[in-house]
């Protein structure tokens, strides 16, 4: 299956709702960290995450799904005002925030 990476912008409103987006996108395969060819995983940078995905389609259905369980949690609306989902590939990456696979 091929992986995915997601960018996105979320409206900013009092309490920002970034937290429980990135707990919810967990629950839909998203994570905000990448595993590099040296077996160190990597935080990718902010509102970025990857997901291993049958297709773009059920990409956008998991980053929308991410969405709307995060209203739920919210108990209002968190609107997602940009987005891509792009097919990961080749790469190059690096980050400041490391850990051992």
């Amino acid at each position: 299956m091929p992986t995915y990476l997601a960018s996105y912008d979320l409206r900013e409103t009092n309490p920002d709702p970034h937290a429980a987006f990135l707990k919810q996108a967990a629950a839909y395969n998203w994570k905000p960290w990448v595993l590099g060819s040296n077996n160190i995983w990597y935080r990718l940078p902010n509102t970025t995450l990857q997901g291993t995905f049958a297709n773009m389609e059920a990409a956008e259905t998991a980053l929308q799904g991410t969405r709307a369980a995060t209203e739920r949690e919210m108990g209002r609306t968190v609107t997602m005002s940009k987005w891509i989902i792009a097919e990961y590939g080749n790469a190059r990456f690096n980050s400041d925030d490391r850990r051992n696979a």
